[in-house]
């Protein structure tokens, strides 16, 4: 039994300390949130709109982007799922410091 503690003990421990996984208090919840690594803004907009592609072809064309072992899954589904993505990958925070740097720059003029 003390063996079984131990082991469920070194998984928690290892399982809190992930590395890929932040977690942080939402209210009342624990919202954990993974994170997305990029080289700079243009790899953010390529990967937004390889995601947009995607999403275009899977509501566009014949064939089925869903995995056959989650059919409880809709083409639509997964496809707001990416989109969902997508908007959590969209630069706001980068664009509101542009707009702001390019009216300190503006006054200066």
């Amino acid at each position: 039994m003390e063996k079984k503690r131990n082991k469920l003990k070194a998984i928690k421990k290892h399982i809190e300390n992930f590395p890929g996984v932040n977690k942080e208090a939402y209210g009342n919840r624990t919202r954990k949130t993974i994170g997305f690594e990029v080289a700079d803004n243009e790899d953010i907009t390529s990967s937004i709109s390889a995601l947009l592609e995607v999403c275009y072809y899977a509501l566009d064309g014949n064939g089925t982007f869903v995995y056959p072992k989650h059919s409880n899954n809709t083409k639509i589904s997964s496809v707001t799922k990416v989109l969902e993505m997508i908007i959590d990958l969209l630069p706001h925070d980068q664009m509101f410091c542009m707009d702001k740097v390019t009216e300190i720059l503006s006054n200066d003029k």
